[in-house]
């Protein structure tokens, strides 16, 4: 028998004898000191104090995934090498393309007769603009377009000082 484990045993026994309530995580912690102290400590020479690098792009320039782009056109947002047009006011970006989600509201049938309340065959029921009169609803659309884009070349490496 090893004397580490003989070791273990007699530790074992005793707290059960006297009752000592040692858990597991005490075991750990005193066989993770144990391991420390055995453990010789190296000296390398190497500095400990940490360093890093500060990496700039040229002006006119921005940085994207550690790359160096031109800053795209007004109006447009730059991924990586490929500027994309921001979506019109109402659209919502869903990545190549620009959606807008239908829409059905009430007609304004204040200026039609009591007899005709939808404005049917006349032109007494209004919508507000941008929205086709389907009598007594004013209805807009579902539309997606397709984004404008435009490339921007590959990226060039930014320039890098250490600090």
């Amino acid at each position: 028998m090893s004397t580490r484990m003989a070791i273990t045993l007699a530790v074992t026994s005793l707290c059960l004898a006297v009752g000592c309530a040692t858990g597991e995580d005490d075991l750990e912690a005193e066989e993770t000191q144990e391991e420390a102290a055995q453990m010789p400590e190296i000296q390398t020479g190497v500095d400990e104090k940490a360093t890093g690098y500060q990496c700039a792009c040229a002006a006119g320039e921005e940085m994207q995934a550690g790359l160096c782009y031109p800053k795209c056109r007004s109006g447009y947002v730059g991924e990586g090498p490929i500027c994309w047009e921001t979506c019109a006011s109402g659209f919502t970006d869903t990545g190549f393309f620009c959606h807008r989600n239908s829409h059905v509201t009430s007609t304004n049938t204040s200026k039609c007769p009591w007899y005709n309340k939808c404005g049917l065959g006349s032109s007494c029921s209004t919508c507000p603009s941008g929205y086709k009169n389907d009598g007594c609803t004013c209805r807009r659309d579902a539309y997606i377009y397709a984004q404008p884009s435009y490339g921007r070349g590959v990226g060039k490496v930014p320039s890098c000082n250490s600090y």
